[in-house]
């Protein structure tokens, strides 16, 4: 999930799979159609999972397809896992227990200390903590495996968390935040691949026309990409007749303009397609909608579409090397490591009399446990939050069956130098679509080796590369590593040829349920408010909550849903007509 972001950024899909997308764009692909008449299949030969992570030896680079922990979670899903009937619980009754390491949770934790609750402790089902917020480290530079930025804030909300967390180092005279320089990127921002020539991108969300003009393109396409992003700048200053701002994050806090809502029930294809927007144009839509929001247009609505990239628009991209993991360290520290508890996982969730009673599965040993506390938030995806809270389904509230999520590959293929452009300088973004992938991102972007800007300096190219109409989720569980890697490595040969050579490891970073996909009516219907809602002392978290994929979609729900649990066990233990 890149993140909200201004306009800049993967103007274009080049090669072979533009005409693809084109083509079937009001169809989800197979991955046997995207690759038929391409080169064949890496095999599979090997079986479970030791062999689809092996290293083959004929490759000049070695690797690993890394995933999360899915096991358990499948059991739980499938109703095969067998949890104990009764267990004793271990340990104090908690104040609260948050479940799920990702910034949502760190959040909700983090509120739920500073509204009052001292003992607070946070299970997380793998062994690292911030979710898709993860960085590793290789060739001398963090990398991102998964998420990008951040961009100005632009609420009460996100700017008391971003001064808290040092991002905001003060307000302008006219209010606007004042953005740490050290994590605002020095530029170039991003460039896009035309026809074996890179392009420099520098729209930054005002007026695009200068920029588009200077590319190779008909008439007819420069008029489509003017009109696409002018929309964008349109609808980002737009007000409903209430008088709200048209979007925004909650969607809640937004206009409630009828004719604002119901672009909740048409597609952004079929809202493209009234635009009369060429195939270019479409292909662009493609595009950002399966990188940012996790679905093709097809998929996603209109609605959720214009809210997500309208409101990204403008600002600094704030980053640093690692892409948000940073900004989980921070959340991490906020917290306190002592209350982390890593690779265990929450597998039932239930309210008892004044308390909530969790059993825990450590997934490596598969030993359970039960532990209590006078509250709980759950920060996970709901299509597992309601496999474990059976009073859900007890409850009616069943509508986590039909969330629907996004997979995501991330290649973070590292390279003995970095390379050198066609046309333009390097960018942080690097948009040349491939079979797979959408581009590239360089690891180091924002540090003192990018300023110094050595060409021979060792890098990592981070491929990102959603599933969005491209492959399934069968298929990422299924192939192995081989599999992505040569299709990974073919897609950047193209973007940069020669950089083969170059070449020394590609990993792959596998993420099943990336983005909330946000079909017509889940933003403004009832089925994700329903999901919502507190059940017992039981809140839930997660960017789900809010319905679409961000860093500052998920913090928020983690603060939400904190203070409904604050409230909770408040309400419960002052005396009745106490003033609360």
């Amino acid at each position: 999930m890149p993140g909200a972001r201004h306009v800049t950024r993967r103007l274009f899909l080049g090669g072979g799979l533009k005409a693809t997308l084109v083509a079937g764009l009001g169809a989800r692909l197979s991955l046997g159609d995207l690759l038929a008449g391409g080169r064949a299949r890496a095999g599979t030969s090997g079986g479970p999972a030791a062999a689809r992570r092996r290293q083959q030896s004929t490759r000049g680079y070695d690797g690993e397809l890394i995933e999360e922990s899915y096991s358990v979670a499948h059991r739980l899903r499938d109703g095969t896992l067998e949890i104990p009937a009764s267990l004793p619980p271990e340990g104090p009754l908690h104040d609260a227990i948050v479940i799920g390491g990702g910034v949502s949770g760190l959040m909700a934790a983090w509120e739920l200390a500073r509204g009052g609750l001292s003992d607070v402790v946070l299970y997380e089902k793998e062994g690292y903590i911030g979710g898709n917020a993860r960085k590793e480290h290789a060739n001398g530079t963090d990398y991102t495996c998964a998420t990008w930025s951040v961009v100005r804030p632009k609420d009460r909300f996100l700017v008391r968390l971003f001064q808290d967390l040092g991002v905001v180092q003060g307000l302008g005279a006219d209010g606007t935040p004042r953005i740490d320089p050290a994590l605002v990127g020095p530029g170039p921002d991003s460039n896009t691949l035309i026809d074996g020539t890179w392009y420099e991108d520098a729209l930054f969300g005002g007026d695009p026309t200068q920029a588009v003009s200077r590319l190779p393109l008909s008439p007819k396409d420069k008029k489509d990409e003017i009109d696409f992003y002018t929309e964008l700048n349109v609808w980002a200053a737009k007000r409903g007749r209430d008088g709200k701002p048209a979007f925004a994050m909650p969607v809640e806090e937004g206009s409630r303009d009828p004719d604002i809502l119901a672009l909740d029930r048409i597609t952004m294809l079929e809202y493209a397609q009234r635009k009369g927007w060429g195939p270019r144009a479409l292909a662009n839509v493609e595009d950002w909608s399966t990188s940012d929001i996790g679905g093709t247009s097809s998929e996603v609505s209109a609605y959720a579409f214009l809210a997500f990239n309208s409101l990204g628009q403008g600002g600094e991209d704030i980053t640093l090397p690692g892409g948000n993991a940073w900004l989980a360290e921070r959340l991490t520290e906020k917290v306190g490591r002592d209350r982390i508890r890593t690779n265990v996982m929450a597998v039932r969730v239930e309210n008892g009399k004044n308390e909530v009673r969790i059993v825990l599965i450590d997934p490596r040993t598969e030993r359970f446990s039960a532990r209590r506390a006078r509250c709980a938030v759950i920060a996970c995806p709901k299509h597992i939050t309601g496999r474990m809270v059976p009073e859900l389904l007890a409850a009616g509230r069943d509508m986590y069956l039909q969330y629907r999520y996004g997979a995501l590959l991330m290649g973070a293929a590292s390279v003995a130098r970095t390379p050198k452009l066609k046309g333009a300088p390097l960018a942080w973004f690097n948009a040349a679509g491939g079979r797979l992938s959408q581009g590239f991102l360089v690891a180091d972007y924002n540090s003192d080796r990018w300023r110094k800007g050595d060409p021979r300096r060792p890098n990592v190219l981070c491929l990102w590369a959603p599933l969005g109409g491209k492959a399934t989720r069968a298929d990422l569980l299924a192939e192995p590593w081989s599999h992505w890697a040569d299709l990974l490595a073919d897609d950047l040969e193209s973007m940069v040829p020669g950089i083969h050579s170059d070449l020394t490891r590609l990993d792959i970073y596998a993420w099943g349920h990336h983005m909330i996909i946000p079909a017509p009516g889940f933003l403004t219907g009832e089925a994700r408010l329903s999901l919502t809602r507190p059940l017992g002392r039981i809140t839930f978290a997660h960017s789900d909550r809010n319905g679409m994929p961000s860093f500052e979609l998920a913090t928020r729900a983690g603060f939400d849903a904190a203070r409904e649990a604050i409230a909770l066990v408040r309400r419960v233990a002052e005396p009745p007509g106490a003033d609360s």
